[in-house]
């Protein structure tokens, strides 16, 4: 069944289930898998709390929609929560040829009322990784091979602990450079990676979280040399550069070697493209630039992320510089 088919069905109000879960399988697959699962997920827990209130999720009313926001505000989610769950409703809807219910004036007054009560308990913007920026990268090059003493009270070999060094160290020095999201590096292959004759190398994800189009990043002579260090004399085309198969594993080597390095909590696989995000800022780079070297289609986070940087670079810092 394709969406075309389906959207009489859906105006004749008389949907089974079946048929709400035959649209939803093939709407999907028009997103990126992550955005899939996500919006995918959002959709079944809406589908759910309908079926349980006695009303139709598809084609919802606006009315439900704005019950269905309060009722998951009062569980005290955070505010993109609750705006992930607008846009699952909303693509659900428009791919099945029918009018968003997200759109109503009622929604948005009630997306705006949450807003602002998410914000009053804090919870109205997520929890941002903290910025790996170079003085961090430095702290992690100077202690990765040190042995580590695990939970168990085993200690890290002297040889496991210059390789598992090696890995950590190529690692956030390319997802820096690349300013790579976890799922990318965990996914990079040999065969994306093109070294050059100047010690550089330049990357191709062939898919993002984003987009369908391949790009093409730029990593410096450091970050290339890290690469080349653990790369395999006869590398396999196919292989995983960094030997990881989800971005989860990513995400807990970074938290793990910056506990190590002494840099403390809060640091995860997103840390390396925040803190890039940082310097390149403080290094007077522009928005549109940054924006371009991390692949966002918006300013709202690269933005989010460096406005401490900015601020320093602002007017009113540049008036007291100039006052000497």
């Amino acid at each position: 069944m394709n969406i075309n088919s389906a959207a009489p069905l859906v105006h004749r109000g008389d949907l089974a289930k079946r048929h709400l879960e035959a649209v939803a399988a093939a709407v999907v697959e028009s997103q990126r898998p992550t955005t899939r699962k996500v919006y995918l997920s959002a959709w079944n827990r809406f589908q759910a709390w309908a079926q349980k209130e006695g009303v139709t999720p598809l084609p919802a009313d606006p009315v439900t929609v704005a019950a269905y926001l309060v009722h998951r505000d009062a569980r005290g989610l955070s505010f993109s929560s609750l705006a992930m769950d607008c846009k699952a409703i909303s693509f659900f809807h428009r791919h099945a040829g029918l009018p968003t219910p997200t759109v109503s004036e009622g929604v948005k007054m009630t997306l705006a009322g949450v807003k602002n009560r998410a914000a009053k308990r804090g919870t109205a913007e997520p929890k941002q990784a903290r910025g790996l920026r170079e003085e961090g990268l430095r702290a992690i090059i100077d202690t990765a091979h040190i042995p580590r003493i695990y939970p168990s009270g085993r200690t890290e070999s002297v040889e496991a602990a210059r390789w598992r060094g090696k890995v950590d160290i190529a690692i956030v020095s390319v997802m820096r450079d690349a300013l790579l999201r976890r799922g990318e590096a965990a996914n990079l292959r040999w065969a994306d990676v093109k070294f050059r004759r100047n010690g550089s190398s330049r990357l191709i994800i062939r898919c993002s979280k984003t987009s369908n189009t391949p790009a093409v990043l730029y990593v410096g002579v450091r970050a290339t040399a890290a690469l080349n260090r653990i790369r395999p004399r006869n590398a396999s085309p196919t292989a995983r550069v960094f030997g990881v198969r989800r971005g989860r594993t990513i995400c807990v080597r970074i938290a793990a070697m910056c506990r190590e390095a002494g840099l403390g909590e809060g640091f995860s696989g997103h840390s390396p493209r925040v803190g890039m995000t940082q310097d390149l800022t403080a290094n007077g780079a522009g928005l549109v630039a940054i924006m371009n070297a991390g692949r966002w289609k918006s300013e709202r986070m690269p933005a989010h992320y460096s406005r401490g940087q900015a601020a320093g670079l602002g007017a009113v810092a540049r008036y007291y510089t100039q006052q000497g």
